[in-house]
């Protein structure tokens, strides 16, 4: 299985390419969301090449900032 194929099944990739063509929340991301000009700018190849040539490090990170991102306003929501 060559290098990109084996990334596609990676979980984390996987998500993060989800997350690039919508935010979770009703497509309301926030200003401060990393990946909210990449939704709007990039095609949908673009996004997939994007998510694959990441460092796995990068991925981490751009996941651990969704992770808060979404736990802080998911509990202000369910707090109203």
């Amino acid at each position: 299985m060559n290098d990109v194929l084996a990334k596609t099944y990676n979980p984390s990739r996987a998500l993060l390419f989800g997350l690039l063509q919508s935010c979770l929340l009703e497509g309301n991301a926030l200003g401060s969301c990393s990946l909210a000009q990449l939704r709007k700018t990039l095609s949908l190849d673009e996004k997939y090449h994007y998510a694959m040539e990441l460092s796995e490090e990068e991925v981490h990170k751009i996941l651990e900032h969704h992770e808060e991102c979404f736990r802080k306003r998911i509990t202000a929501t369910l707090k109203d």
